[in-house]
């Protein structure tokens, strides 16, 4: 059997007597799409913070590729391969367009300490590349007539677009988008649905999101994790999860509870 490029085992976070997150297991292959839906506060970013070593699990591993990466710090998980954007767009505003990707891009420069302070040629050499990689990407999402545009000054959904480019720029074996269609509109939204497919075959990774649109998640994703209180309750492909009573009861019961607020 091919090892998963991502793997959770038994993963479990316990934050005092509240357990967020309990026994979630989970595979990838190298180019899946694959969702984690559920309830608003059923654990799914907490999963994604484990993954990313922003939380160390209380319980269970995180797996790249068959290695652990369970207390790895977040920038050496970044730099084996795992890439994320956040629910709360988290680009340098005042940077511009193409600097938030040379910043990214950092995470993979073989120039040391020594050649950064006196600027040598290898320097020059490496900072040239990777402007030239920034500028490629930026091409590929159609950002490159907006490079020298402050980041703030974009239009919402671009600098959706950008946030996910940034993070491409760190060469992802496994790219985790949180919430990318939050705050969108529906234009928007088909317009990211047909961005997320590209980006998996044209970059040859995997693709592990988090969402609320339900039409996003079953139009793009190829199988479906759904926790609900921390809980993993059912996984399967689209059609099996649409289908799933636990799946039906775990939202029809979370929107009584918003009914009754």
């Amino acid at each position: 059997m091919t090892t998963p490029i991502l793997e959770t085992q038994a993963l479990t976070m316990r934050f005092g007597g509240l357990v967020a997150v309990n026994n979630f297991s989970m595979q990838m292959g190298d180019t899946d799409l694959v969702g984690v839906i559920g309830p608003n506060g059923a654990g799914k970013t907490t999963i994604f913070n484990m993954i990313t070593g922003i939380y160390e699990p209380t319980e269970g591993d995180v797996r790249l590729s068959g290695k652990s990466l369970v207390g790895e710090q977040v920038a050496l998980i970044t730099q084996k391969g795992i890439a994320r954007t956040f629910q709360n767009i988290r680009l340098f505003k005042d940077l511009t367009v193409l600097d938030n990707i040379r910043l990214a891009g950092h995470s993979r420069m073989k120039y040391g300490l020594i050649a950064n302070i006196l600027r040598t040629k290898k320097f020059h050499e490496e900072e040239s590349r990777l402007k030239e990689e920034a500028i490629k990407l930026l091409k590929i999402f159609k950002l490159e007539n907006k490079m020298d545009h402050l980041a703030k000054n974009l239009p919402y959904g671009e600098q959706r677009k950008l946030e996910i480019a940034r993070a491409l720029a760190t060469k992802p074996k496994v790219l985790l988008l949180d919430e990318p269609a939050a705050g969108m509109n529906p234009n928007e939204t088909a317009d990211l649905t047909k961005l997320i497919k590209w980006v998996r075959d044209e970059f040859q990774i995997a693709i592990l999101l988090i969402e609320h649109d339900m039409r996003l998640v079953m139009e793009v994703c190829e199988r479906i994790y759904v926790v609900d209180h921390g809980e993993l309750i059912a996984h399967g492909n689209p059609s099996e999860i649409q289908n799933n009573p636990k799946v039906i009861e775990a939202y029809l019961g979370a929107q009584s509870e918003e009914g009754e607020q």
